[in-house]
């Protein structure tokens, strides 16, 4: 057996090399790429069989995993995975130009209370019905705070795989693109309260006590963007490079902390970057490969070794199967007859819906927190982590087939 130091650098290496290929595979169907690199990490985490040591408390890792990821091994790893997440979405907010947004702030409001809208609808019909069929609520939650994860989880837009597969279709810079990210963004934001909150206990006194950390958290990230956005351009490309990883990191500890999350405060740092300036052209050159290629699909692999996707059992085939095709069309339904009352023609709204309704890696990373602070159980967790899935691959197979790189922005009526 290897040390383990060298054991964690072969599986981020192998982990690396599977994506490549599952992404490789799906370019070739004219599918996104990160479909794919989602698709293959996750298969081969299956076959591989169990789920990685400490999912819950007291769980340990059998057979194969057990021997591929000791527990230094996997600490190594997992600091990579989580690493390359905080520096996508620190690449993602560069993508994103906030001045436009200004005159759209109708449009995302409203298609952000469409999203959330469908998603809770969902949660509280399905989620009463769960709880008490056993499996899925642990014994001592409140009905509340388990709905309330549910609903979160369901809500949430898988941000860093939106942004790739709006790179892949040349969308990015598009109307369609500008106002997905943001609008994303905002429900992303809204459905990592809310799990807090359920996490909390999914009280009014939970709900207190996220509010109040969220307001300090966006006061003192305030406060620091504006101060660093008066100097740090001052500085040589390397070091501003420096300065801006350095904040990246520091908000998603902070978020983390407050939110038990690691991606809105490095997305929002992206977003102050300037992006006529040097330091936004270095940050994405210097970070692109690293992150895209390894740091990403690192985490993607970590998501899938940590479902045991055999807890579901055949009696949960129909109501997984019909939650699954519930989110995507309520969600896709929502958005798109959203984007219709603000403006956009029918082909742009089917775009819009399409991408919306990805929950992607944020519906599996607020699983995740729910499961590991005992709110859901794994069952409901393997639910979500198949719901991401699928509405990864959902969200390549809705979209139009062509794109026209260079559209006007469309006038939005919506105000």
């Amino acid at each position: 057996m290897p040390p383990e130091w060298l054991l964690a650098l072969l599986d981020v290496a192998a982990i690396a090399a599977i994506a490549w290929i599952g992404g490789a595979i799906m370019q070739r169907l004219r599918q996104p790429r990160i479909a794919g690199e989602m698709a293959a990490v996750f298969v081969a985490g299956l076959l591989l069989g169990g789920q990685i040591a400490g999912v819950v408390p007291g769980q340990q890792a059998e057979g194969r995993i057990a021997d591929l990821f000791p527990e230094t091994a996997l600490g190594l790893v997992t600091v990579v995975g989580e690493l390359g997440l905080v520096l996508y979405m620190l690449l993602v907010g560069i993508t994103i130009d906030p001045a436009p947004m200004r005159e759209r702030a109708g449009a995302l409001v409203l298609l952000t209370a469409a999203t959330i809208g469908a998603a809770l609808a969902l949660a509280l019909v399905a989620g009463p019905l769960l709880g008490d069929a056993g499996g899925w609520k642990p014994p001592g939650v409140s009905q509340s705070a388990f709905v309330l994860a549910f609903a979160a989880a369901l809500a949430a837009n898988g941000l860093p795989i939106v942004a790739r597969i709006l790179e892949d279709r040349a969308m990015a810079h598009s109307a369609v693109g500008s106002v997905v990210i943001v609008a994303a963004t905002f429900t992303t934001s809204l459905a990592l309260i809310a799990a807090a909150v359920a996490i909390g206990g999914g009280d009014v006194p939970a709900g207190g006590r996220a509010a109040l950390r969220v307001g300090a958290g966006l006061l003192v990230l305030a406060i620091v963007l504006v101060t660093v956005r008066a100097c740090w351009f001052s500085l040589r490309p390397a070091f501003a490079v420096l300065a801006v990883v350095a904040l990246a990191l520091a908000s998603a500890l902070a978020g983390d902390e407050m939110l038990s999350s690691l991606l809105i405060g490095p997305l929002i740092v992206g977003v102050a970057v300037d992006k006529r300036g040097v330091t936004a052209r270095t940050v994405e050159r210097r970070l692109d490969v690293a992150v895209r290629r390894v740091g990403l699909p690192v985490f993607l692999g970590l998501a899938a070794l940590h479902t045991d996707l055999r807890v579901l059992g055949s009696d949960a085939f129909a109501p997984v199967m019909s939650i699954i095709a519930a989110v995507i069309a309520l969600k896709l339904a929502a958005a798109y007859l959203a984007a219709r009352i603000v403006g956009f023609d029918s082909r742009d709204a089917r775009a819009i819906g399409a991408l919306m309704q990805c929950g992607g890696v944020m519906t599996i990373a607020i699983s995740l927190e729910s499961l590991h602070a005992h709110v859901i159980d794994t069952r409901m967790h393997a639910t979500l982590t198949v719901i991401g899935l699928a509405t990864t691959i959902a969200a390549g197979t809705l979209l139009p087939r062509t794109w026209r790189r260079h559209r006007a922005d469309p006038a939005i009526a919506f105000r």
